[in-house]
């Protein structure tokens, strides 16, 4: 199987929203909204990494090319991630472009901070805007809060007794490049087991070779992403 990092690129720049870039200018950059969540990922040996995901929504009068950097810092230690042009993603969601990183890690690769941040949003000109947010520990006392399999044809999907509220659930296909092909919302049922053909998939992305589980916390700001499984 591919490295893993292709993988949670495109999964994560999927669950958040994603980049935009940077031109000189005299107008004053204004994040007009955030999207924040800690993700612990799930790596091929099956041992769990936290990743911090940060995107703006921005607004500059002169325009996208004006952006320079994006400065995530926790209050109480002083640590902080910069994000530059070079280093952003973006996506489009509509008309939206938003700017930010799904990858932003811990120190030592550790857990990332629980507590209040500030997020500032600067342009080429050093003109800035400013936004705070907050992050609690992630709801999760197991590794998962879920057990996906894949065997014989068959995918089976299990609820851990300690799931908390991580209660929305997707499955993400990859072709053979790791390509993200297409995503489905599984239904919530309340029930602890789910089971299915992996037919459903391939009806609905006929070249998915890979397909990889994300679960949610009910306030969208923590999640899980579970290693990628061979399909067929």
């Amino acid at each position: 199987m591919r490295n893993n990092t292709r993988f949670i690129q495109a999964a994560l720049s999927l669950v958040a929203i994603a980049f935009l870039c940077g031109s000189c200018s005299s107008g004053d950059p204004e994040i007009r909204a955030s999207n924040v969540r800690v993700v612990r990922v799930q790596d091929l040996s099956g041992a769990f990494a936290e990743r911090l995901s940060v995107f703006v929504l921005l607004e500059d009068s002169d325009g996208s090319a004006d952006f320079g950097s994006i400065v995530v810092t926790h209050d109480d230690s002083g640590l902080f991630w910069t994000i530059t042009p070079d280093r952003s993603e973006i996506m489009l969601r509509g008309k939206d472009r938003w700017t930010g990183s799904s990858l932003l890690t811990g120190p030592g690769d550790g857990p990332i901070p629980e507590g209040a941040y500030s997020l500032a949003v600067s342009d080429l000109a050093g003109n800035e805007d400013v936004t705070t947010f907050t992050l609690s520990a992630l709801d999760l006392s197991a590794e998962s809060p879920y057990r996906f399999e894949v065997s014989a044809g068959q995918w089976k999907l299990e609820r851990q007794a300690d799931a908390g509220n991580f209660r929305n659930v997707w499955f993400l296909l990859y072709d053979r490049d790791s390509k993200l092909l297409n995503t489905w919302k599984v239904p919530e049922s309340g029930k602890k087991i789910l089971t299915g053909s992996v037919k459903t998939f391939l009806a609905i992305a006929q070249n998915a070779v890979f397909i990889q589980c994300y679960a949610e916390s009910v306030s969208g700001m923590a999640g899980v992403l579970l290693t990628p499984l061979t399909l067929q």
